[in-house]
């Protein structure tokens, strides 16, 4: 049988098409049950433009348990087949099947937007198509406005008070606690979820603190921006927001202030040696988060925060970044981190002996 499968597809290569067809036919009247062989005489009918004949191939496959590197194809051709040939509805929902099956694929959303746009659904349809875009290229220029595009690529028929919830009823009150009552309020649950759950922390300027005498607030401002940089890298808390996106933000008020990122940098930079010395592990950790995530976005910063000084993000780059990346070869246990930010620890493994 492997022998006549594997002659059937050097027909195919050699574009002997007909005979190919035939010895995959051949082979499956002999092994009814093989879903790998529907899918072959699909793709042999569907090649040759037979489309209505590939069809209950296609299905067949799926039903029977086709391996993921085949079902793939599969959800795609099928679906292209249904479209074409009205079947929009069925076609809508394979794609959807195909999505749940195959999250990561990126190409199912595209073929499922052709669905919804044969179906009418217009709106949802270029929802998919603009979140696709935006997650998968490697244009800096559309990155830079990656928030931007998919909030609104997802409210295409909303009304701009819809879109803009402008939240000025409440007025900021000046709050009397200290900079480390602030930081160890915000990190009472840290060591159960830590960056990956991280609810950030009341508005101070933290930054400000990166050089103060006393140790202790210089602590808790740079475990502060740590954490802060840190459920950005995890994509859970995102405190640092380009000025042009914050306005689709949820209730946004233009008059609360928002940490701005080049005035973390500034300080940073100011002061990395003195921090690099009095808190090695969480500097390591800043770092680390800045590094990846740049890299992570494909998008310089000065371009995705247009906002920020060019000069100093390359004086970051060159003075700091570059010359300390090394550092980040020799890997540091988590639980140090937690001791010098000085977080109480959770878990067991996160305890010193």
């Amino acid at each position: 049988m492997e022998n006549t499968i594997h002659r059937a597809l050097q027909l195919r290569r050699q574009g002997k098409l007909q005979e190919s067809k035939e010895m995959f036919l051949t082979s499956l009247s002999m092994d009814p049950l093989n879903p790998s062989l529907h899918y072959q005489c699909a793709q042999s009918f569907d090649i040759l433009a037979e489309e209505t004949k590939a069809m209950p191939f296609y299905e067949k496959a799926i039903e029977l348990g086709l391996a993921d590197d085949e079902l793939e194809d599969v959800f795609i051709k099928l679906g292209c087949i249904y479209r074409t040939h009205e079947r929009f509805l069925e076609a809508k929902k394979l794609y959807q099947e195909a999505m749940r099956k195959f999250p990561k694929k990126e190409q199912m959303k595209i073929f499922y937007a052709m669905a919804l746009y044969n179906l009418g659904e217009h709106s949802e349809a270029m929802g998919f198509l603009i979140d696709n875009l935006a997650y998968t290229t490697t244009n800096q220029d559309i990155l830079k406005y990656y928030r931007t595009i998919t909030y609104l690529g997802s409210r295409l028929d909303s009304s701009s008070d819809e879109i803009i919830a402008l939240d000025k009823n409440q007025q900021l009150q000046p709050s009397t606690k200290s900079i480390v009552e602030k930081v160890t309020e915000g990190l009472k649950n840290f060591g159960i979820g830590g960056f990956y759950t991280s609810s950030g922390f009341e508005y101070d300027d933290y930054y400000r603190f990166f050089n103060n005498r006393d140790l202790e607030a210089r602590r808790c401002a740079l475990a502060a921006f740590t954490v802060m940089l840190g459920a950005w890298h995890a994509l859970s808390g995102f405190t640092f927001i380009p000025q042009h996106d914050r306005k689709y933000l949820n209730g946004y008020d233009p008059n609360e202030p928002f940490h701005e990122l080049n005035n973390y940098i500034e300080a940073f930079v100011a002061h990395h040696q003195q921090i690099k010395q009095d808190f090695p592990v969480m500097f390591k950790y800043i770092i680390e988060f800045l590094i990846s995530i740049e890299e992570n976005r494909k998008v310089p910063y000065e371009k995705w925060f247009p906002e920020l000084d060019a000069q100093l993000v390359q004086r970051l780059r060159d003075e700091v970044l570059l010359p300390y990346k090394l550092l980040l070869d020799i890997p540091t246990e988590y639980k140090y981190f937690l001791k010098e930010a000085g977080i109480q620890p959770f878990f067991k493994d996160d305890f010193f002996e």
